[in-house]
């Protein structure tokens, strides 16, 4: 056998190996994707904490660019945008919730993520857009009372302790419930 052909059977050999390895390798991981419905989930960031909306209800997410105040508007109600050419009212998310965060918050490198239900649509002001992930709903459970926002709008909770592409706790937002808020729906007459 030549030089040549020796170092083609090692090639030849050492690839694979490296393709059965990267095989078993494969094989672990979908083993490891847990079994049933799959809920797939935009995660956004609110101050420290990380929250899941369903990305069925989600129709656009984008930097913030420019807010129009609104006069005599609710405090977490931070005006109206133009996305590709439709008005949307902002609801500051964070402020809407309640959460201690909200006093001190800018527009500064903040996002914004248009959501749509039967009852409104609108743009919800947030800090940051982390990512879309699939979330198998087996994982979710019942909102915890120690939850600082109105457990009518919390679609369940996740603790993770596993999976490091995950938040260690993730709260998911019940859209429909969250859009159809009376507060959301400002009835006052011009004089």
């Amino acid at each position: 056998m030549t030089m040549q052909g020796i170092n083609d059977e090692i090639s030849r050999e050492l690839l694979e190996q490296t393709w059965a390895r990267r095989a078993e390798m494969l094989a672990e991981k979908v083993a490891e994707v847990e079994s049933g419905e799959q809920l797939s989930v935009v995660l956004v960031q609110l101050g420290q904490e990380v929250y899941g909306l369903e990305a069925h209800y989600v129709y656009d997410a984008r930097p913030l660019e420019r807010i129009t105040p609104v006069p005599r508007a609710p405090v977490w109600m931070s005006g109206v945008v133009n996305v590709r050419g439709r008005i949307y009212p902002v609801l500051d998310l964070a402020r809407f919730l309640g959460l201690p965060t909200a006093s001190n918050r800018s527009n500064e490198g903040a996002y914004l993520v248009v959501v749509r239900s039967e009852m409104l649509e609108l743009a919800l002001k947030v800090d940051h857009v982390l990512s879309v992930i699939a979330l198998p709903e087996s994982r979710l459970q019942e909102t915890a009372d120690t939850l600082n926002i109105p457990p009518t709008i919390v679609r369940g909770v996740m603790q993770n302790n596993d999976d490091p592409d995950l938040p260690a706790f993730l709260v998911v937002l019940d859209l429909p419930q969250l859009l159809s808020d009376p507060q959301l729906i400002i009835h006052e007459e011009l004089v």
